[in-house]
């Protein structure tokens, strides 16, 4: 970013600091500063790599917008008729520009858990709703995308059919996987890695996408038979999740003693390309190549995901070649861009950010007020002047298309209004000290747009202070059947199939299993998400969502606020390498085995 943008951003946001100063110090009888804190320790260098000698043929990026493909489960007339029904055992994303191809050898170090789709030291696969990319790199799961999100391909599985009622889902496995310690994997692992995932005890997000499976059959090891009790047209995109576990190592153990178990970052195994050498806590992890892999033995010599607890400190040690990947902040996209070093890769987030609300604080549990809320944030204006257009308003979890009321509300800033709905609301009396926004977004963009959204909210009347904390601490506080918190400022996956929203907002998908945060209990909301599963033709699911979301946008149990792009950069040294972002990262093929780093 040049300076003169940078100021033209500082200005924006000071300009709104000048003109609520007075209400918000008069609300919070302080300070309008934004009481955000992170922590500032820098991570300790990994492992030395050798210094490349010779410049290669860059990175490769997808050609399609990952957040306007449409899902595979959700194509055509027929929902599951348009997913994949069979996978050929060859089977793989074709990277849109393949490089040459790299000498093998080498180490790639990178920061794959740096920023919101990261989810450093979070190394049960269970219980994680980000940090994919890394994860992916051990462990492996039946099917994924491709690299443009536009349809599923087998991974695991070599191929699989649906049955016409969407109800019965039949996969036939690879033959000779290996787990990385050489026994073989079967249909007994697939059917316990999705019991595990179902167990409400091992505190999965995504537990209630598998709440209809009624059976899981076996009739031979390379064979495994799933049994809805009702049709599901999302359920391939849900399996998606469901990292594959070997049930000869925790078959003994108790979903809820897995949750935490220290096997997971001791001497985990998976099917994945690497397998783990060693971890070295609030530092690095180390993979090796897996020589059993199916796809071939990965040409690198080392996989090492670094640890950053310094906002930026990334981007430093990729400009020094310390490391060779990682997510940047928009900001740092424009850096990186000037790097003749560094590629930059980019495409939509398929993520919203959003303000959840605590909907068991009576201060919020009165629409008005959450109106109220929506009514007072200009997110106009925070597009245009703080992500430079890089974003797009949403009115509710949805930026499809298809799936978004044209009747919806666009909650135009109106403080008049904010005002008028808290009088009515009765705010004065129940408003009670200044509201919290938690987040765990640290980066200097996220941070002047909250400082802008705890301007705005001062102008109508609502007083909120903020405050940053990483990953792992923002979940202990919000995943949990007794939150700790009020509102937090937070990003959810919603793409490419639409399902994917509803973990947020089904009255059964409540923490400690589910991500419905805010204990939104709403019927209606139930009734349509179930439908959307249920119905396979696709008018029928693209009118139950957008059912879905008018009462999202209506009743507001979260003011939905935009979905941005998001950018990664990765040295020009690295060959073959493939990235497009995504909800939580991952979750698409992206031939690892074959990167390279030149010498």
């Amino acid at each position: 970013m040049s300076p003169e943008q940078l100021l033209s951003r500082r200005t924006f946001v000071a300009g709104f600091a000048a003109a609520a100063a007075s209400a918000l110090l008069a609300a919070c009888g302080g300070s309008s500063n934004p009481t955000a804190t992170t922590s500032a320790t820098g991570a300790a260098a990994a492992p030395t790599t050798a210094a490349p000698t010779t410049a290669a043929a860059a990175t490769t990026a997808p050609t399609k917008s990952a957040a306007s493909a449409v899902s595979p489960t959700t194509a055509s007339s027929s929902a599951v008729a348009a997913a994949p029904t069979t996978a050929a055992a060859s089977a793989q994303a074709a990277p849109t520009t393949q490089a040459a191809a790299g000498a093998a050898g080498g180490t790639l170090t990178g920061g794959f858990d740096v920023g919101p789709g990261g989810s450093p030291q979070g190394f049960n696969p269970v219980t994680q709703g980000a940090g994919f990319m890394w994860l992916e790199k051990y462990y492996s799961k039946l099917l994924v995308y491709d690299i443009n999100f536009t349809k599923m391909q087998g991974d695991l599985a070599e191929s699989w059919e649906i049955s016409p009622d969407a109800k019965t889902f039949t996969f036939h496995l690879r033959k000779g996987i290996l787990w990385h310690d050489g026994q073989p994997f079967t249909s007994d692992d697939v059917k316990f890695s999705i019991e595990v995932a179902k167990s409400p005890d091992s505190a999965n997000p995504y537990g209630p996408k598998y709440a209809d499976i009624q059976d899981i059959a076996t009739p031979d090891p390379l064979t495994c038979v799933i049994t809805l009790g009702k049709p599901n047209a999302a359920f391939l995109d849900a399996l998606i999740f469901v990292f594959m576990l070997p049930k000869h190592a925790l078959g003994t153990i108790a979903p809820k003693d897995l949750v935490k178990n220290p096997w997971w970052f001791t001497n985990p195994i998976g099917t994945g390309p690497f397998k783990w050498v060693k971890y070295v806590q609030d530092q690095y992890v180390q993979l090796a190549p897996n020589e059993n892999y199916w796809r071939g033995k990965p040409k690198l010599d080392q996989l090492i995901n670094r640890y950053f607890k310094e906002a930026g400190s990334s981007l430093i040690a990729l400009q020094k070649g310390e490391i060779q990947f990682t997510y940047l902040t928009s900001d740092e996209a424009e850096i990186a861009k000037k790097d003749a070093n560094l590629t930059v890769l980019s495409g939509p987030s398929q993520v919203v950010n959003y303000l959840c609300f605590n909907l068991k604080d009576p201060r919020l549990q009165d629409v008005r007020v959450r109106q109220a809320f929506a009514y007072a944030i200009d997110r106009k204006a925070i597009v245009d002047q703080l992500f430079k257009g890089s974003a797009v308003v949403v009115p509710a979890a949805f930026d499809q298309q298809q799936y978004t009321p044209k009747d919806a509300n666009p909650y135009k800033r109106d403080v008049n209004k904010a005002k008028q709905l808290l009088q009515a609301a009765n705010w004065d009396k129940i408003k009670g000290s200044p509201i919290e926004i938690l987040t765990y977004y640290a980066d200097q963009v996220s941070t002047d747009i909250l400082t802008t959204t705890q301007q705005q909210l001062a102008e109508a009347g609502i007083a909120v202070t903020l405050r940053a904390v990483d990953v792992p601490t923002f979940n202990g506080f919000v995943s949990k059947a007794d939150p700790q918190f009020t509102i937090y400022y937070a990003g959810g996956a919603n793409g490419p199939e639409p399902d994917v929203t509803s973990i947020y907002f089904l009255s059964t998908a409540v923490p400690p299993s589910g991500s419905n945060r805010g204990f939104w209990n709403n019927p209606d909301e139930d009734k349509a998400y179930l439908a959307g599963r249920s119905d396979i033709d696709q008018a029928k699911r693209a009118a139950d969502y957008q059912s879905a979301a008018s009462i999202q946008n209506d009743q507001l149990p979260w003011v939905p606020m935009w979905v941005t792009t998001r950018f990664g950069a990765v040295s020009k040294k690295v060959q073959n390498f493939l990235y497009t972002p995504s909800a939580g990262s991952g979750r698409y093929y992206d031939q690892a085995e074959l990167w390279t780093v030149s010498k």
